[in-house]
């Protein structure tokens, strides 16, 4: 009776335990509770979300993986069509809602690792703080709805760092099972599995022999992972995507180095935009508190601390290449939210530095993460996807998919043409689904006839506009000036059936094309 007793006194660690998992727990319940608010319950899959359904679906119906074709990372969706199996819908617009689902509720359950990765350098009520910049950031809300690899990719990198720095050598083991499974998730997790194996050894360097057994025993979960994906890849694609992709990389980091005199300046391009990148997705939260944790995290330095500085480096790797060597570098932020758990453990240092020996410190750090939160709604507000034009893009897209065979792209819009096209022939297999309609870039020109007349071949049709200032002037021309091309009939206007959306439709009539255009060249 003493022994249980002593559980329920308040300052027993079992006591602490379950009041701060309480209080994790509420704030993944809030969480949760924001993103399903947001959810966009209307709008389907698309673009790279849309892709890794097509595998899911696959393996759901054919209760198997595809022997005939594999994306390039294929965890994700052999995740996804587990629940397909489980939920068993044959609605296709439903199982995308599930896809999507999934997405958010890993996102939310990435708030975990990033609490006990932040208790590993202040107390528990400061390392809530860490959990609560995650938990609400909107950057990683905004992405838990598309239904990609992110927030799988970002739960096992978080988890793995975490279990990394135990104390416990199984858990550290644990960790590189997790780093490999995020290899087949995202193939730049190749990268930190060869960090992690590298600080392993400085580590346990003084473990002498014992170090290289402990080793094999990783390389060998290191496989056992890996390989089946790798082989199954090899004989579906005819080379692993992983190792392709890292030596193909390798390759155009060279040869570019090799051949362009202006290498220099595109390092430093890249470098601009890697900064400008790290800055703005600071933005809200994290500003307010990194320039002081930067500062901390470089003293009293320890294995841990190391660790952490180390790994923000490799984790602004994969950006830094995608901001510097592509031809179209991929200007996106995306590449850079492996850093978050790493910010979260920044700012929570600084935190724990101003306040941690304040008296009312407990109700300072209501005020902080009721704050965060407000902040973190605001942001979203600002930076939110306008889900009312995506669903109205979708419901146009399916009247216009009855009239057209080849169409101009539109970059966010006519993307679902492809999302149609699925809906309609599902559940036929992604190799077998007829894809009939033909998106045709516009890009670098800026003559209307020149355009149709090189398009033609590739089986434009229609062209779709709309009064986005970004498009070029001479297709922004036609959508203001409908009478002034006489071989371009208009088919079709959103206004018409009621949709706050404006775009119109015009279909080329090629004999009249042709025939205006040899009076002119004659």
């Amino acid at each position: 009776m003493q022994e249980i007793m002593s559980y329920l006194n308040p300052n027993s660690k079992f006591f602490l335990f379950s009041k701060y998992t309480v209080i994790i727990l509420v704030i993944i319940g809030i969480s949760f509770t924001i993103r399903v608010y947001f959810f966009p319950f209307d709008v389907p899959l698309t673009a790279d979300s849309l892709y890794y359904f097509w595998y899911s679906s696959d393996i759901y119906q054919m209760e198997g993986l595809p022997s005939n074709w594999s994306p390039t990372n294929n965890s994700w969706s052999i995740l996804v069509s587990l629940f397909f199996n489980i939920f068993d819908s044959k609605d296709v617009f439903t199982l995308m809602q599930i896809q999507k689902l999934l997405s958010v509720i890993i996102s939310v359950l990435i708030t975990i690792p990033v609490y006990f990765l932040c208790k590993k350098f202040v107390a528990r009520k400061f390392a809530i703080i860490g959990a609560s910049l995650i938990a609400f950031d909107p950057r990683l809300m905004i992405n838990s709805f598309l239904g990609i690899t992110d927030p799988l990719y970002l739960l096992l990198v978080s988890t793995g760092l975490t279990l990394f720095l135990s104390s416990n050598k199984k858990l550290v083991f644990c960790s590189f099972a997790l780093i490999s499974l995020s290899t087949i998730t995202r193939g730049e997790g190749i990268i930190f599995l060869i960090f992690l194996s590298i600080l392993f050894f400085v580590r346990y360097r003084k473990e002498k022999y014992k170090i290289i057994f402990n080793y094999i025993i990783i390389l060998i979960i290191i496989l056992l992972i890996v390989m089946p994906m790798t082989i199954y890849r090899i004989d579906v694609n005819g080379n692993d995507p992983i190792f392709s992709r890292s030596i193909s990389s390798l390759n155009e980091i060279t040869t570019e180095a090799s051949i362009n005199e202006n290498i220099n300046f595109k390092i430093f391009e890249g470098l601009k935009n890697l900064i400008q990148f790290l800055i703005w997705i600071m933005i809200p939260n994290f500003i307010i508190f990194l320039p002081l944790g930067i500062f901390l995290i470089f003293q009293k330095k320890n294995f841990e601390k190391n660790t952490i500085i180390i790994s923000s480096f490799i984790m602004m790797i994969p950006g830094f290449y995608a901001y510097t060597f592509p031809t179209n570098p991929a200007l996106d932020t995306r590449y850079l939210y492996t850093l978050f758990p790493i910010f979260s453990v920044l700012a929570v240092l600084s935190i724990n530095r101003v306040i941690g020996k304040l008296n009312k410190s407990n109700i300072i750090i209501v005020i902080i993460i009721s704050l965060i939160i407000i902040s973190s709604l605001l942001f979203y507000d600002y930076k939110k996807i306008d889900y009312d034009h995506e669903k109205e893009s979708f419901e146009i897209m399916k009247e216009v998919s009855l009239k057209v065979k080849g169409v101009n792209n539109l970059p966010t819009e006519s993307r679902y043409l492809s999302t149609i096209q699925t809906i309609n022939q599902w559940p036929t297999p992604y190799l077998e689904i007829k894809f009939d309609i033909q998106s045709i870039s516009y890009e670098n020109e800026d003559n209307l006839q020149d355009w149709i007349s090189k398009s033609k071949d590739k089986g434009l049709t229609h062209i779709l506009i709309d009064n986005n200032k970004q498009r070029p002037d001479f297709l922004k021309e036609i959508f203001f000036e409908e009478t002034k091309y006489t071989y371009l009939e208009k088919i079709y206007d959103s206004r018409n059936q009621g949709f706050n959306y404006q775009l119109k439709v015009f279909e080329i009539n090629y004999e009249l094309f042709e025939s205006l255009k040899h009076n002119i060249d004659t």
